[in-house]
This record gives structure tokens, sequence and C-alpha cells, in this order.
């Protein structure tokens, strides 16, 4: 029992009201003049068991350890709460959620394939669970960590081993959560809110003060890459998007769109580092994997990229591209055979690309079907009228079938638009001789 006297206000008293345990009891002696204030009496606050606040709610919990599976058991005994389901894996829980009504999670921070804040992250999407507590379970103590969880939506970090009491009270913590954002996540949405409304200088302003609050928020790098982005400086917006991912290196949203910024700008290196690290992240996802095939493909990893250009397939097979680039990976290789059987997929699938169509026609005319490569020219051409590349291929193809006044005039127009074309310059003389 606690005596409180000497308090100037209802305020005053009543925080600190909010604040004790159950077991503990205010004499409140007034009056004050806050409104409805002017009292005298006895407050008791009593503080609800883990199984009064879950009611028939289960607890999930995600654990591949047996050991800390059995003890996690033996606690939940003690507390006297019955409704819990364990699980090994995500794909498990995620099965798990289709009938469970879940009043809290616990989770794992490491597990095969991803880990305990991703699966927060995925699961804080879904509607159903964006208020339900979560609480994560980790055998390092990282700062970095406890920041990442705070921001996607975790409500309790609890270090491993813990005892009995340890447990108790972290559980009863996340439970006791109002789903409340912390200061820096609301900061985080205010300076959202202006990006979105094109006030960019203030943004700036904000992300920048969160960071100087807290350095390893991957969100607020993050805004200032999409600020600088918006502001055209895509060389300082890759080197912030690589800041936040190194800041959580399952920041997907930002993984995303580094990628698809290097797959423009480059390095190649870099693409084929991050691609990696985004096909890890999610190995079933067909545009990671094209993505991948791509940049290995540039880099000349011959082995990977038909690799990653078959599963791709694989994963959707009708993805044009991907036959495409398996078509030019085996026209490196002088597979013509190959590469022509796959560039015909790919227009099955896309007959309007022009870099197939012409690179169909290459691949025709290396095996002698001329013919064929000159209809392929003709329907890129048809597309796109004035592409010296394909003009160039078409007086080629036609020196080929010996229609050399035809090959001399395709010739002629691809120098008309590229006076220094080396190659159409050589042919053209040729000719002429």
């Amino acid at each position: 029992m606690r005596v409180c006297k000497n308090f100037s206000s209802f305020p005053a008293f009543f925080r600190l009201f909010l604040s004790v345990e159950m077991s503990q009891i205010f004499f409140c002696i007034g009056p004050w003049s806050y409104p409805r204030a002017a009292c005298f009496g006895v407050f008791m606050k009593k503080i609800l068991s883990p199984k009064e606040i879950l009611g028939a709610k289960s607890v999930l919990v995600i654990e591949p350890t047996l050991n800390y599976r059995n003890s996690i058991k033996g606690f939940f005994s003690n507390l006297k709460v019955s409704n819990y389901k364990f699980v090994s894996t995500v794909k498990e829980a995620k099965i798990a959620l289709l009938t469970l009504d879940v009043g809290l999670f616990i989770c794992e921070w490491s597990l095969k394939q991803t880990n305990g804040i991703q699966f927060c992250r995925e699961i804080r999407e879904n509607s159903r669970f964006q208020t339900v507590p979560f609480l994560l379970l980790s055998v390092e103590n990282l700062k970095k960590d406890v920041v990442l969880a705070s921001e996607v939506g975790i409500d309790g970090y609890l270090l491993k081993p813990f005892s009995y009491e340890e447990f108790r009270e972290a559980m009863l913590n996340v439970l006791k959560v109002q789903n409340v954002p912390t200061t820096i996540n609301k900061s985080i949405q205010d300076a959202q809110a202006l990006l979105e409304s094109q006030e960019l200088d203030q943004a700036e302003d904000l992300y920048n003060k969160i960071i100087s609050q807290s350095p390893l928020s991957a969100r607020a790098w993050h805004g200032l890459a999409q600020i600088a982005d918006k502001k055209g400086d895509q060389a300082r917006s890759i080197e912030l998007l690589k800041r936040a991912i190194d800041m959580n290196p399952d920041y997907v949203d930002a993984l995303r769109e580094l990628i698809e910024m290097l797959a423009i700008r480059g390095p190649v290196r870099d693409l084929v580092l991050y691609s990696t690290k985004a096909h890890e992240m999610s190995p079933e996802n067909p545009k990671y994997t094209l993505i991948l095939a791509k940049a290995c493909l540039e880099e000349e990893d011959i082995a990977q990229s038909e690799h990653f250009f078959k599963k791709t397939i694989r994963l959707s097979p009708k993805l044009a591209q991907a036959y495409k680039g398996l078509g030019r990976l085996y026209m490196i290789q002088e597979d013509y055979d190959s590469a022509m059987k796959n560039f015909e997929k790919s227009l099955d699938l896309d007959e309007q690309d022009v870099s197939t169509l012409n690179s169909l026609g290459m691949t025709y005319v290396k095996l002698g079907k001329y013919q064929e490569g000159i209809d392929k020219y003709q329907a890129a051409l048809k597309i796109r009228p004035n592409d010296h590349r394909i003009l160039f291929n078409l007086g080629y193809a036609k020196e080929k079938v010996n229609d050399l006044e035809s090959a001399r005039y395709f010739y002629q127009q691809v120098l008309s638009m590229r006076p220094e074309f080396d190659k159409a310059q050589r042919r053209l003389k040729a000719l002429i001789k």
C-alpha cells in the first residue's frame, strides 16, 4: 500500500495511479480544483492476467527449437494459458492463421528462409493482424534489430535465454500495448505525408531530423532516397537506398526500387549483388530471377544466367522476356537452333517485340534461312521503320540472297541516319566496287 498526499492536482495523482501494480491501493485525499476530482475515496487498480487478456483467443508461437518450445509450454501451464499452437516455420504459421483466432504472436527472430521481422511485416499488411500484439525472441541483443522491430510493428523484444518471470513480464507488456505509433513512427508518417504532397524540402528536413534521433531508421533513409529520386539525383538516391538496406536487409520496398534503378544505371556488379539478395528473400518471384538472369548474362556468367532464365520460365511459363533472354544467351554460345526456338517462343507470347523480331531474324540468317530472316526484319521495320540496326541487318540478308540493289539501298538508308556507322560504310563500299 502506498499513501498518496501532497499532490497539487488530480492529473498528477492519476498519472501515478496508472503506473502502479495490482496490489497497490491509493487513498486519495482532496479536495482538488480539477473538475470532478474533488473527492475523498479509495481507488484500486486490477492488472489482468495473460489468460484474462487473451480470453478465447490463441497464442501462435513460431519457434523452431525444441528446448524453447518445451520451456514456453511450461510457462503457459504456469500462466494457465491453454489456447496456444506451436509451429516451426513461417509456412506452417500462415497455414495456422487460416483457422486460428490469434490474440498474441510469439516469434523467434531467426527462421529458415526469413526472419521474425519479415514475418511481422507480412502479417501487418493483413487487417486481421494489424493490432495483434507481437513478441520477438532473439539470442542476440542487437540494437539494430530492436530498431527494425519497432518500425515494422513488433511490440516487444525478449532476449534468450529467459526465465519464467522475464517471459511473463514480456508477455504482459505486449498484451497491454496500445497500438499507438511511437514518436519516431509518427514523425515518419508525417514526413511521408509531406513527400506525397510534393513538399520535398520540408519532408527532407523531417527525415534528416528523424535520422539524427534514430540513425538506424531504414524508413527514414528510404524516404530521403525517394526525395533524391524526385529531385532527379538518381546517383544519390541509389546510395541512400543502399543505406536503407544496410539498416534493414529485409526492406523489400527499398530493395525493389534499388534493383529497378540499377537495372537502368548499373553498375551490373551491384545489380547482381542486390538481385541475389532479393532472390534469397523471395526465391519464387520470377521478377527477381529474371533480373538476376539478365545481370549474370551481362557479367558473362553463362551458367548462372542459364540457370536463372530457366528457373524464371519454370515459375512463369508465359513470360516472353525470359525466353528472349535465354535466346540471347544461346546466340552468344552460337547454339543457333536453341536460340531460334526460344526467340520463336518469345514471339508467340509477344509478337510486337521489335528486338525479338530482330534477334530471330539474325538467328535465321546464321542458320542460312535467309528469307525467314528477311521476313522477320521486315516485320520489325513495320513497327519501328527507322531503326538503323534492323535496316543494316536487312541489307546484309539481302546480300546473302544476292539482291545487291536492295542491299545497297538499305545500307544507304543506314548511313543517312548514322553516317559514322563503320560496318555499313564497309559493306556499301564493297558493293559499289
